[in-house]
């Protein structure tokens, strides 16, 4: 029985929201459990990703048919390695416009990878509109809303349903101005701050815990357990964290 290997997608359609930010906690959460890990940063004209990750992520341009090709072809290889793609939001609607032209998600799974957005909140109406537009472009496919404090206090969580109701919001709450500038250096690493700085806890201590909980709690509802079932049974092929 084939086991799925998750993609993750961190998307949203505005600029400036986290995304970024969030595709390097996720990174860091996987690779401290020496997960085999690749990262695609969809912002050739700013690649921040890339630059904190030099070795891991890859830089794509998609505006072509060729960079296209290269990289869904990269992301349905049968490699056993977990994926994570900031998706710049300049490429927001032409790389979901080509996933669902291709038959991505579907393809995918034939090849035990399992697509997972998520998607950046915020509290303007067109990206909850956007929101309702991919969930009908891509009716399978799992969405989990995130909630980035820095961008925005109060939103309606209404417009944001996640895809299946045990998969609930994942929230990253506002840092202070001083210890964001400290966070944003492309020298920092979370996961090294947390293994070198015992005299916590800090504010970077329980900031990043509370969100490496999140993730976890997301692998054990969505890629453990559940979302085998609802697809037949295939296990997910996820490393459980000890915390």
């Amino acid at each position: 029985m084939a086991e799925l290997t998750p993609l993750y997608i961190i998307a949203s359609p505005h600029t400036r929201v986290g995304k970024t930010l969030l595709a390097r906690l996720l990174i860091e959460y996987l690779r401290a459990d020496d997960r085999p890990l690749m990262g695609f940063d969809l912002n050739p004209r700013e690649p921040t990703l890339s630059s904190h990750f030099p070795h891991l992520v890859w830089t794509v341009d998609i505006t072509d048919t060729r960079g296209q090709m290269e990289l869904f072809d990269q992301l349905i290889a049968d490699d056993f390695v977990v994926k994570v793609i900031d998706l710049g939001y300049a490429a927001f609607e032409q790389f979901f416009a080509v996933m669902a032209e291709i038959g991505f998600v579907a393809e995918a799974r034939r090849h035990a990878i399992e697509p997972i957005i998520l998607f950046v909140t915020d509290r303007t109406p067109a990206t909850a509109r956007a929101y309702e537009v991919l969930r009908h472009l891509l009716p399978t496919t799992v969405f989990v809303p995130v909630h980035n404090e820095a961008v925005s206090v109060t939103f309606d969580k209404a417009d944001f349903p996640p895809s299946r109701s045990d998969c609930r919001m994942i929230l990253i709450r506002r840092l202070s101005p001083i210890v964001r500038g400290v966070i944003d250096r492309p020298s920092f690493s979370f996961s090294t701050y947390m293994l070198e700085k015992p005299g916590g806890p800090t504010e970077i201590h329980d900031w990043v815990d509370t969100i490496f909980k999140e993730f976890h709690q997301l692998e054990r509802r969505l890629l453990a357990g559940d979302l085998s079932a609802s697809l037949g049974g295939s296990p997910v092929r996820a490393i459980p964290r000890t915390r």
